[in-house]
């Protein structure tokens, strides 16, 4: 695989490859669009909350010890 990297303007939903990649025609490719100063509406984090989620992994050990015995094999 190997990239390459041009600019372009993007009309009606079509990018034209310039005709020095002739060779990439009819082929598959990843396509990466980066846009500049445009302005992208901000999607908040959603909180993650555990509240009602329930581990049993090492729920009969002491988290203490258990970090204890870790440092004490360096």
């Amino acid at each position: 695989m190997y990239a390459i990297e041009f600019e372009a303007d993007i009309k009606n939903g079509v990018v034209t490859i310039p005709p020095e990649y002739n060779e990439i025609q009819n082929h598959h490719a990843h396509i990466v669009v980066m846009i500049k100063d445009m302005d992208t509406a901000e999607v908040p984090a959603a909180a993650l909350d555990f509240s009602d989620t329930e581990i049993s992994a090492f729920k009969e050990q002491d988290a203490v010890e258990m970090q204890r015995a870790l440092r004490d094999e360096w």
